[in-house]
């Protein structure tokens, strides 16, 4: 069982909670994500881990999009229940793959890199972007989550670096680079309750919430309400 199946089977549904409430706050991570892509006639993408398949609103409506998590708190209705170490599709089916924001809870990344990337066609793509080492976001996650979420939060990041000794892996990387993805909130109010809930906060207040987020990632007020500065490490393979 991987970290990302015992943490989800306690976390899902408050996790899904926030994200319906607060569908927009991550609206510039998921943008950035399916930048770039042409969606063409036929054009069939894999999204896994999915959590609640939150990736469909911002993918075509006509576009054929399959559904896959690892845990059972997601995988209800068209999501599917997978593993990560044998995904379980036909090699070359899809025309993309993307995950986002859940391969550092894995034991083994480059065995779900190497999956991802058999089920992807000739010419097609594997997309991901996760929390880079050493940033802000990593402090967030693995200090201040793991110290105020009961299960705690112990996340294996990344670096530019990440896969030098994976040359099956590394041949296959075209670009890779950090991005700036702000959450974005109409108020305070709203971003406590959105990160309560989305990392499971339960063992701190309002106050301490909102003190762990400015002091650590910082807010900022601009004209389309309250961003809370965050960022990830975009990684793009190219299967040849």
């Amino acid at each position: 069982m991987n970290d990302y199946q015992i943490i989800f089977q306690k976390r899902a549904a408050d996790y899904h909670y926030a994200m319906q409430q607060f569908p927009e706050a991550r609206k510039y991570e998921f943008d950035n994500l399916f930048s770039g892509i042409n969606f063409e006639n036929n054009f069939h993408l894999l999204d896994v881990p999915s959590g609640g398949g939150y990736s469909r609103n911002y993918i075509p409506k006509n576009k054929k999009v399959t559904l896959g998590d690892f845990s059972e708190g997601f995988a209800i209705d068209e999501i599917k229940l997978v593993t990560p170490e044998k995904l379980p599709f036909e090699s070359n089916t899809f025309d993309a793959v993307f995950s986002l924001s859940g391969m550092h809870h894995l034991k083994d990344v480059p065995q779900f890199i190497r999956e991802c990337l058999r089920v992807t066609k000739t010419g097609g793509c594997f997309i991901f972007a996760d929390v880079k080492k050493g940033t802000s976001v990593d402090v967030f996650l693995n200090e201040f989550v793991n110290t105020y979420n009961s299960l705690g939060h112990k996340g294996d990041f990344f670096q530019e670096t990440s896969f030098k000794d994976f040359t099956d892996i590394q041949s296959c990387i075209s670009n890779c680079q950090y991005n700036d993805y702000p959450f974005l909130f109409d108020n305070v109010s709203e971003m406590i309750t959105f990160f309560k809930l989305f990392f499971g906060l339960d063992k701190a207040t309002d106050s301490i919430i909102h003190e762990g987020i400015k002091n650590i990632l910082g807010i900022k007020t601009t004209s389309k309400g309250i961003e809370v500065n965050w960022g990830l490490l975009l990684f793009q393979l190219k299967k040849e």
